[in-house]
């Protein structure tokens, strides 16, 4: 009986582990933006102006825990404020990445940032205390671009930069690309724009998602991926798949 009661356990044990280094992920919502457009006629019917979320992107993989862009974060009106009072705030419904995983304890390990832009770098001050990892050309695009696409402000804080170097190893016909935990499991490539980058993810049951890091991108690639991959960047796939603290798994 004892042996039987040990090997459950190591059973249990043994199953945890197994669950813990599966790769999930979970969107985090962090704002919400109704675009300045008008209602357009299309398909025989009025479509209103395009509504966006500010996702940034949990992932958990191999015991590291890693946040790709970090949305809106506790400061974006101050940022705005500070360089461009004028400009409209469409957004709403802010809900920073740091105040909604610090309510559950979840500490993160590293940021990825996928673009340098305001809407994408907002949050990078809430986790002051990380290592950031972009592109070089990302790097420079940030210390180098003006408002309103970057605000400076949002970098003042002395990021931790931790510049990446990604391949000249092509997927899904971009051209360079880095894969982070050498597992094919979560796989970056470059965009056309500033250095930008695209987040390729594959779940344990073949599922792959694509998010592109800066939504405003010119890439014209990602439009050509195949149907199988799903394209992290639609709200109504975001709407089924729900926001933290649901996770995909």
């Amino acid at each position: 009986m004892r042996i039987l009661k040990s090997l459950a356990v190591l059973l249990i044990l043994f199953s945890g582990a197994l669950s813990a280094a599966e790769l999930r992920f979970s969107l985090v919502q962090t704002g919400r933006t109704i675009s300045s457009g008008e209602y357009a006629w299309r398909d025989g019917g009025w479509l209103p102006p395009a509504e966006f979320n500010h996702v940034a992107v949990l992932i958990e993989h191999r015991g590291s825990r890693l946040l790709f862009g970090t949305g809106l974060g506790r400061q974006i009106d101050a940022q705005l404020n500070g360089v461009i009072p004028w400009r409209a705030k469409r957004y709403s419904a802010v809900q920073p990445a740091r105040d909604q995983l610090d309510e559950d304890g979840f500490a993160i390990d590293r940021v990825v940032l996928g673009c340098a832009r305001w809407n994408h770098a907002s949050g990078l001050v809430d986790f002051a205390e990380l290592p950031v990892l972009a592109s070089p050309e990302s790097i420079r695009y940030a210390q180098s671009a003006t408002p309103p696409a970057v605000i400076p402000g949002q970098f003042s804080h002395g990021v931790r930069w931790q510049p990446l170097r990604l391949e000249r190893r092509a997927i899904y016909g971009f051209g360079e690309s880095l894969d982070l935990f050498g597992d094919e499991r979560l796989v970056l490539v470059k965009l056309a724009d500033h250095g930008a980058l695209g987040l390729f993810l594959t779940l344990d049951d073949g599922r792959r998602f694509f998010f592109r890091g800066d939504a405003l991108s010119s890439e014209s690639r990602a439009e050509a991926l195949p149907a199988e991959v799903y394209r992290l960047q639609d709200v109504r796939l975001q709407a089924r798949l729900g926001f933290y603290p649901r996770w995909v798994e």
